[in-house]
């Protein structure tokens, strides 16, 4: 039996596309669609559906979840430090760093607080999940964040570096 796993699964578009013409080389970066919804342990990349570890939570008036699935879709990384009780998540050329319980966070190394105006929006941990403020960690990162209050539908929008 022949086993050809391209054919089993479409293989991911490239991140960037470069095309050289008589007018020079552009550079084409494809954007990333994710689409989640309040309590719902699943999302869509791209049209396509991945499992979450917790559903997304509402908490302070905030979208509250564990990101890794969402960053590593995006091609970023998330590292956790347990003694710190700090998520160091990184995508492009940014880096957030956030800790459990406090309402500040660094971008790129500069103190930034999470939400202005509300400071009890923190990370914390629910059910053994590090949950993070989605739209703080997504837009600090170069994402569009979109939500739906009807649907409580929550879309981002990355166009990658």
């Amino acid at each position: 039996h022949l086993y050809l796993p391209s054919l089993l699964t479409p293989p991911p578009p490239p991140a960037t596309l470069y095309a050289g013409t008589f007018g020079g080389v552009f550079k084409l970066v494809s954007r990333t669609l994710i689409v989640l919804q309040i309590g719902k342990s699943t999302c869509t990349v791209n049209g396509v559906s991945r499992t979450l570890d917790s559903p997304p939570v509402i908490k302070d008036g905030r979208t509250l979840l564990p990101v890794r699935a969402i960053i590593e879709a995006l091609g970023g990384t998330i590292v956790w430090n347990p003694t710190q009780k700090k998520v160091a998540v990184t995508l492009g050329g940014s880096i957030v760093e956030l800790w459990i319980g406090k309402n500040a966070a660094k971008v790129n190394a500069v103190n930034t607080p999470i939400d202005p105006s509300n400071s009890r929006v923190v990370p914390e941990i629910i059910n053994s999940r590090t949950m993070l403020p989605l739209g703080f960690v997504a837009k600090n990162l170069g994402a569009a964040v979109d939500w739906d209050p009807s649907t409580q539908t929550i879309t981002i929008t990355y166009q990658g570096t």
